[in-house]
């Protein structure tokens, strides 16, 4: 009885054990850093939204940017009013958390960032009013761009 009991004692630590270094094995939150003007209130939601999807944000504010985002791949055609940056890749304008996830872990070949360009209404960050459909893109380092989803 006393072995069984030990036995059973065992167990249960080891799977408390196993669960408690799965819960400190958890991945961390994704990173990322946004550059956005100091007085741009969609771009502000968009980082509070992200927030709430489990990244952890960090902002830099600037007036001017548009160097940057040249810099980065970003063409006219694909701008929007913030740029960011996670794992390697460029984040522009108000993309839906969700694709940016599927962006880092598909990792596709040749692709520099994704963007939707402007900014729609309905987007994240840009909530209110009709929802209007979007074109979320990829895009080279070149800024040459391909559909990556339709929102």
């Amino acid at each position: 009885m006393r072995l069984r009991s030990a036995v059973t004692a065992i167990l249960l630590l080891s799977a408390g054990s196993a669960t408690l270094v799965a819960a400190n094995h958890a991945p961390p939150p994704l990173a990322i850093r946004v550059v956005k003007s100091p007085s741009c209130g969609c771009c502000t939601a968009w980082v509070d939204y992200l927030k709430t999807k489990g990244f952890k944000v960090t902002v830099e504010h600037r007036e001017e940017f548009t160097a940057l985002k040249r810099a980065n791949g970003v063409t006219a055609p694909l701008e929007s009013c913030h740029t960011a940056f996670i794992n390697g890749y460029v984040v522009e304008g108000h993309v839906p958390a969700e694709l940016i996830t599927r962006l880092i872990e598909s990792t596709p070949a040749g692709v520099k960032g994704i963007a939707v360009p402007g900014m729609p209404v309905g987007s994240p960050g840009m909530e209110g009013g009709t929802p209007q459909r979007y074109t979320v893109y990829t895009f080279d380092a070149k800024g040459k761009a391909t559909v990556f989803a339709e929102r």
